[in-house]
């Protein structure tokens, strides 16, 4: 068996390719997607791209370079995709149809800043490679098990049965989490695992038995920790006094909230934890306190969610290679009595849980 994995994102498209043993075969992307684009391949000479401007273009490009190099694209026994939003009805993976698509495709409102790539992608691979089944693995899935309590917003009931709603992302990767940490150990999972995703995006989620039962995202990717360039959890009052006082457009206020804040609006300096954690600039000490301090009080709010905790596990690019995060965020959580040996990291794969689900249905 052979499987190829997509995920597509606004400026990226990331593409691995696994054997029948679930062995990782080869990695790549195309980066930089609207600015400097290049075709990235572990083991191989990166090269530029200049002709690609979105993720769908960018999968032509991949396709070529795959049946350059011995995977034509018709030679695979499925292709999974990571999709970011599933809504109330897609908690599973699923084998797409036109249908399916069709009714993804309405799914866009959900996330419409992430959606629109990952299924432009999954359109154009079916046209590339039709009679090879196309799996769509959601984000949201692994959140599906929360209880309706968590997943309510204090808004009018009638919001809720219109998708107003809680639901959570990074599912993908927790998944993962929960699947490697027992083989990481050698022990069974921690019944009670608070679990720290901190990259780009950052979330954490309470995992009891294995199952989510509560997380930091809500309704979009905006919500919880302070992210590079995401707000987190804000004061709905500051975004009404922005659009009254500034005269924000949605526009405007859209972009404050997703591109121009967090650590980037904190320090003024970057987005990247790695160029404030080298800076020795009070902005990028200011900014990165604020971050740590953020994620372990929202770490404690998940707590009651699992009556305690046993153990925790950092994954993301942040929670994996930024040690001195790590130490100041559980600084903050010493109450919590977690032993050193029940802290743990876990590098993310999200490719490997959408190759395994890919498996598991052809």
């Amino acid at each position: 068996m052979k499987i190829l994995v997509l995920n597509a994102g606004s400026s990226s498209l990331k593409f691995a390719v696994f054997g029948g043993e679930l062995n990782l075969t080869l990695k790549g992307q195309v980066s930089g997607i609207g600015s400097k684009p290049r075709l990235e391949v572990e083991g191989h000479a990166a090269r530029e791209v200049p002709h690609v401007t979105a993720p769908t273009e960018g999968l032509l490009v991949v396709a070529e370079w795959l049946s350059g190099n011995g995977h034509e694209p018709d030679s695979f026994n499925g292709i999974g995709h990571r999709i970011v939003h599933g809504g109330t009805q897609y908690v599973t993976p699923v084998l797409v149809n036109d249908d399916i698509q069709h009714d993804l495709e309405a799914l866009r409102a959900l996330a419409p800043l992430h959606l629109p790539f990952g299924l432009g992608v999954l359109r154009e691979m079916r046209q590339v490679a039709p009679e090879v089944p196309n799996i769509a693995c959601f984000d949201t899935a692994f959140h599906a098990t929360q209880p309706e309590l968590a997943t309510r917003l204090p808004l009018p009931r009638h919001y809720f049965d219109r998708g107003y709603r809680r639901y959570g992302f990074h599912g993908l990767n927790y998944q993962h989490v929960v699947d490697a940490l027992p083989r990481l150990t050698g022990r069974v999972l921690p019944r009670r695992l608070l679990a720290a995703h901190l990259g780009s995006g950052a979330s954490m989620c309470a995992i009891f038995d294995g199952k989510s039962v509560a997380t930091t995202m809500g309704f979009s990717t905006a919500d919880g920790l302070v992210m590079s360039t995401r707000t987190g959890s804000i004061d709905p009052g500051v975004l009404v006094a922005l659009m009254r006082d500034e005269h924000l457009s949605l526009d405007q206020l859209e972009d404050l909230l997703y591109r121009r804040s967090g650590l980037l609006g904190l320090s003024g300096i970057s987005g990247d934890m790695r160029v404030l954690l080298g800076s020795d600039r009070t902005e990028a000490v200011e900014a990165i306190d604020y971050y740590c301090y953020s994620a372990a009080r929202h770490a404690a709010s998940l707590v009651p969610a699992l009556g305690g905790a046993d153990a925790m596990v950092f994954t993301g690019g942040v929670g994996e290679n930024a040690g001195p995060v790590r130490a100041r965020i559980l600084s903050h959580l010493k109450w919590l009595g977690i032993p050193p040996e029940n802290v743990h990291v876990v590098p993310a794969n999200e490719e490997l849980t959408i190759a395994r689900d890919v498996r598991a249905l052809v």
